[in-house]
This record gives C-alpha cells, sequence and structure tokens, in this order.
C-alpha cells in the first residue's frame, strides 16, 4: 500500500552559532511600514548611525509578564563596529526564564563561500548547501539542492534550488518592481510492503507575486498575490504623498479566493479572479493617515481596519528627537471589540545617542511596563 503525502521540507535550530549562509535579496517598496520602521529608525537599530567613534553597542531587549515585574524572555544582542564605522559583528543570544535557547552569531564583512561563474555582464553565485552546513547541521540537501544566485549588471535578476524560484525585475531607474516566486513541492511515497521511500516533485508553480508601480519617482501602487494552502490572498495599495514627498494617506484593498479554479499553467496574476469563489471578510479595507511638523518628522499617525483601529501622537523633546509615543489600539478579543492605551518612551545619553526605550499599556487605570530595550555603548 502506497501512502503519498505532500509537505513541505523546513528545519529549525533551537541553538545556531552562525548564521545561514546567504547573499542579499532585494526587497520592493512598502511605504505602508513607514510609521512602524519610524519607530525603530536606524538611528536607534544601526550603530554605524550613532554620535561619537562606536566601538560596541550591547543592546537588551526585556519582555516582562503582565504586571512588568518578571522578564519572561531576554535577547542580549552585542554589535560590534571597526575604526572605519562599517559593522563587523553581531552576536545574538536569547533566553527564556532565564535559559539561553540559542546564539547567533553574524560576520558582516564576509561573504559566503560560492562558486562563481562569469559570462559577461552576467555572474552567477553557487552555494553548495552540503559543504554549508557542518555536521551537527547537516541534513539531507539532495531535496533542496544549492542555492544559485544570477546577476546582471551587479543586480540580482534570479535565485533558485530544487524547492523555490525566485525572478526579480528592475525599472530602467534601477528600480525593483517585480518579484514572482515560485516553488516546486515533494511528494513523498511510501512503500509500506518493501519499506521503501521515494520522493517526486512537481514542476515550479507560481506562489507569490509582488508588483510595484512609480509614479514621480514615487510608489503610488502595489500588488501583492499571495497563494497558500488552498487561498490566494490579493491586495491592491495605493500611496499619496505630501508637496514634500512624504507619505500622506496609503489604502489597502483586500481579497481572499478559493482555490478552486486555480489553473497552475496560469501566471498567477492572470488568473480569472471574478469567477473565483470568494471568503467575505468585514475588513477589507486599511487605510493609513499621517500628519508631519515643520521639521518632515511624523506627529501623528492613524490606521483603521474595519472596526479596528491604531492611533498614535508622536512627541519630541528639545533637541527634535522622538521622546514619547502615545497610543490608542481598538481591536477584537474574544469576538468583543476592546481598547488599549499604549505608550512608548525614548531617552537618550549626552551624545544624543539612544540609552532605552520602554512600552507600556494601561490596565485598570495602571501603568504597566510590557517591553524594555537598554544600550550600553562603547567608543574609540
Amino acid at each position: 500500500m502506497k501512502d503519498t503525502i505532500i509537505f513541505f521540507l523546513c528545519l529549525i535550530f533551537a541553538f545556531a552559532n552562525v548564521q545561514a549562509q546567504e547573499f542579499p535579496k532585494p526587497e520592493t517598496a512598502s511605504p505602508e511600514a513607514t510609521f512602524y520602521t519610524y519607530l525603530d529608525n536606524e538611528n536607534i537599530s544601526d550603530p554605524t548611525k550613532f554620535n561619537g567613534n562606536v566601538k560596541k553597542v550591547i543592546r537588551t531587549f526585556k519582555e516582562y509578564e503582565q504586571g512588568g515585574v518578571d522578564a519572561i524572555s531576554l535577547e542580549k544582542t552585542s554589535l560590534y563596529v571597526n575604526k572605519n564605522g562599517v559593522l563587523e559583528k553581531t552576536v545574538r543570544r536569547t533566553y527564556s526564564y532565564g535559559i539561553e535557547d540559542s546564539k547567533e552569531i553574524t560576520y558582516h564583512l564576509e561573504e559566503p563561500k560560492a562558486d562563481i561563474k562569469k559570462d559577461g555582464n552576467r555572474i552567477e553565485k553557487i552555494i553548495n548547501r552540503t559543504q554549508a552546513q557542518d555536521d551537527e547541521h547537516l541534513y539531507d540537501v539532495d531535496l533542496q539542492g544549492d542555492d544559485h544566485y544570477v546577476y546582471e549588471n551587479d543586480r540580482l535578476i534570479a535565485f533558485y534550488n530544487n524547492n523555490d524560484s525566485i525572478s526579480y525585475v528592475y525599472d530602467a531607474k534601477n528600480r525593483l518592481t517585480s518579484v514572482r516566486i515560485s516553488e516546486s513541492l515533494i511528494a513523498e511515497e511510501y512503500n509500506e510492503e518493501e519499506d521503501v521511500v521515494s520522493y517526486m516533485r512537481s514542476t515550479f508553480e507560481d506562489k507569490g507575486l509582488e508588483q510595484v508601480y512609480y509614479i514621480n519617482d514615487l510608489p503610488a501602487r502595489k500588488i501583492v498575490y499571495d497563494k497558500f494552502g488552498e487561498v490566494i490572498d490579493v491586495y491592491k495599495k495605493t500611496y499619496t504623498y505630501t508637496s514634500n514627498k512624504l507619505l500622506e494617506k496609503f489604502q489597502t484593498e483586500y481579497k481572499r479566493y478559493l482555490f478552486d479554479y486555480y489553473e497552475a499553467e496560469v501566471p498567477i496574476e492572470k488568473q480569472k479572479y471574478a469567477e473565483f469563489p470568494r471568503v467575505e471578510t468585514n475588513d477589507s479595507i486599511q487605510t493609513g493617515t499621517f500628519q508631519y511638523s515643520k521639521t518632515n518628522k511624523i506627529t501623528s499617525y492613524q490606521r483603521t481596519k474595519g472596526a479596528e483601529e491604531e492611533t498614535y501622537t508622536v512627541i519630541y523633546d528639545d533637541n527634535d528627537q522622538m521622546h514619547l509615543v502615545e497610543g490608542t489600539l481598538t481591536f477584537y478579543q474574544k469576538g468583543r471589540l476592546v481598547s488599549l492605551e499604549v505608550e512608548y518612551e525614548y531617552l537618550y545619553d549626552k551624545k544624543g545617542n539612544p540609552s532605552s526605550i520602554r512600552s507600556f499599556y494601561y490596565l485598570g487605570g495602571e501603568k504597566i511596563l510590557h517591553r524594555e530595550t537598554t544600550f550600553e555603548i562603547a567608543y574609540y
């Protein structure tokens, strides 16, 4: 008797010594993430942007149990900067209830070991996955195969192995305008009588697609197709800007389709979605709006999604650095619409570098510590 199972191969390490070897992959512009990247801007997360001749930064993150007293998780990240102001190494350790459960080391100036093939303006870099894994983490890479990175005019235009294939398209101004993701699934066949396992691989099919359209050198529209399981999600996003080219408003229209009439040989963006069964939702439209100060810094942000809403106000100190972010979150919890007041506090040292970031929430009128990040900075 044969049992056929379609499965996705994935590997999770409880303790990793060195970050997996790979080359960076570009991503399409996502202006709607502006506010959240603003809260963790490069002057906070990137030690090479700090004031002074920074040598090392130890960033300690704690998350507290309800009540804000005992830490349930801790992450300690050490970032090393060389004398030229370049990030050289990152060591990240995580702890749960005081016990270290992972350690990750990244050497930022070291490229992965790869075989390189050149043909005119095209370069292909191949990472041999058998060599990339140490003995402790060695697994059957024959199913995944080697990773191939294909560059043209120094731009990544394709990535592929046996499981995944990604293509990248750029416009005349070198902006990434399209990312298509395809996948090949594996069927495992187990012959119980002969006690033998064999594998069959499908042809590559579209898994996702992102397309960005620019107007006046700014992202004006973005469409995202995401296929998983038996549904396909389609997001259509639009962006408008102030006269200073700052994002003023974005809107996302979301639709979910059932997989019933999907044709594998047809590109994901050319499917006949008008004929597909729909999954109706009450939050199919999401809108975000921004306001700015005279120095072009965000002073307020509001996001609505159906009945759910986030509203934030940003307060700056005398040095025009972000000091307090006060917010109200309205969301569904166990079928009921509830509201939660939150606050983020940013403090700085004499050089203007971050010394601590703390987040709070209010429960029954009481201000409770939720998360805390502290910074220890050493200089040359």
